[in-house]
């Protein structure tokens, strides 16, 4: 999509700035489709493996070798909970991986979370790397911190993103778990502590009319672009339809109830 900087002229006295566009992809193939549909961000991930599962170091190694400087590049790499025992920590030496993301779930009755969250931080700081604030919009599923404990804790913390995803990609997409206007609310929030905003969660192009067009800095899609589920293949075509269903979105007239 090519979009940094950009922004869509909705009226006289308005601006919207262009969402950028995230895919996760699980291999070379899927991130060269992801990139020529139009994608600005490569996100490294296993869907076989949950929510937020990780690559194996050889894939993430082509993966990074063959995006080059054409896009930022992030991984998942699984849940705090499993971390200090997780093979996913050797792709924290992957110098060409910028961000990296874990889960809280089974977390919410762990008094400790935020201290050990922080550890994490800093750790992943230590590499060179930007560790991503992630809410679960289904966190009673997850068993997570809420919300609002989370993005406080990213603050505190001055974290630089913030991803609000769903935990059980079995359980209905983002807006089945949190209301538009909630998740406006959040992203309004972390707009106003400079928290760079990812949306994700079973998202299609039909449910981009739904979220809210201030405050969103990344869409972040797997399934919508791939045949048959996140299970299935990242298709050139699907993510070149995602990218202009974005700009149409963001070209439409300015929401007045969720924005």
């Amino acid at each position: 999509m090519n979009t940094e900087g950009i922004s869509i002229n909705t009226s006289a006295s308005q601006t919207l700035a262009l969402p950028k566009l995230l895919v996760s992809v699980r291999d070379v193939s899927e991130a060269e489709a992801a990139l020529a549909g139009g994608a600005d961000w490569i996100d490294l991930k296993e869907p076989q493996a949950g929510s937020l599962g990780a690559v194996c170091p050889e894939t993430a190694r082509a993966v990074v070798k063959a995006v080059a400087n054409r896009g930022l590049v992030s991984a998942a790499l699984g849940e705090l909970t499993d971390w200090t025992t997780s093979k996913a920590r050797d792709l924290l030496g992957i110098p060409e991986i910028q961000v990296v993301k874990l889960g809280l779930s089974d977390c919410d009755q762990q008094s400790d979370w935020p201290e050990r969250w922080q550890a994490a931080s800093h750790e992943v700081a230590r590499f060179g790397k930007q560790l991503v604030a992630v809410v679960y919009a289904d966190n009673r599923q997850a068993r997570s911190p809420a919300p609002q404990d989370i993005v406080r804790e990213a603050i505190k913390n001055a974290f630089q993103y913030l991803l609000i995803d769903t935990f059980d990609k079995h359980s209905g997409p983002l807006l089945s778990h949190l209301s538009p206007q909630v998740l406006a609310e959040i992203l309004r929030t972390a707009d106003r502590a400079n928290l760079q905003s990812v949306v994700a969660g079973g998202l299609t192009t039909t449910m981009l009319a739904q979220l809210p067009q201030n405050s969103l800095d990344v869409v972040a899609v797997r399934g919508g672009v791939c045949v048959r589920g996140r299970s299935g293949v990242v298709q050139q075509q699907l993510v070149e339809q995602f990218s202009a269903a974005i700009q149409a979105r963001w070209q439409a007239s300015p929401d007045k109830a969720t924005s």
